[in-house]
């Protein structure tokens, strides 16, 4: 049997030509036994730097593989998700999530955003000009009186405006609006 020499203590020792062999073509170092062999692989890091080394690793593995990471999330869920189990779990967390939605602080957050949200929906690339439009109208209504706005907004004395348009003078054959309401709800005259 062929001699090496341990790469953790330096001593001689004798091992089949075979496991010589296969450890210089992989590359490895030879032991003289098994607890030598653990101590020579340890690297001597304390817990808390392979702690943070393994985080730095994942850091960078999630930034080189983002979109291969995002696929297998969204194939897991695919074929982990229970519609029936996502309903409990939903109505577990309603009356949090109603609470929440009433906060004075939600509402005005809610509002704006809403309101960003219409404008960009319905008039895009003009969505500032569509808000600062709304603001305004809003500012001018919240100083007008009631009968101001129906007069700009041409509501006001609706039914007089339309006979002031119509055409020619008032047609005479149609029926009087109130002409025999007296007869009919009152009581009959007795003679």
């Amino acid at each position: 049997m062929p001699a090496f020499k341990c790469a953790y203590c330096g001593t001689w020792g004798e091992k089949p030509i075979g496991e010589i062999n296969r450890a210089k073509s992989a590359g490895l170092n030879l032991y003289c036994n098994r607890k030598h062999a653990g101590l020579g692989r340890r690297s001597g890091k304390t817990k808390a730097q392979k702690i943070a080394e393994k985080a730095a690793y994942d850091a960078e593995y999630r930034v080189k593989n983002r979109k291969y990471l995002k696929a297998m999330r969204a194939l897991y869920f695919k074929q982990t998700y229970d519609p029936v189990k996502a309903a409990v779990e939903r109505k577990k967390k309603m009356p949090r999530h109603v609470e929440y939605c009433r906060r004075p602080e939600y509402r005005e957050w809610k509002s704006g955003y809403d309101k960003q949200y219409r404008a960009k929906k319905f008039f895009g690339p003009f969505a500032e000009a569509a808000m600062l439009a709304v603001d305004l109208n809003r500012a001018i209504k919240e100083r007008s009186t009631n009968a101001e706005i129906k007069w700009q907004n041409k509501t006001c004395n609706k039914t007089q405006q339309r006979d002031r348009k119509s055409e020619g003078p008032k047609r005479t054959d149609a029926r009087p609006r109130f002409r025999d309401r007296r007869d009919r709800h009152s009581a009959p005259v007795s003679q």
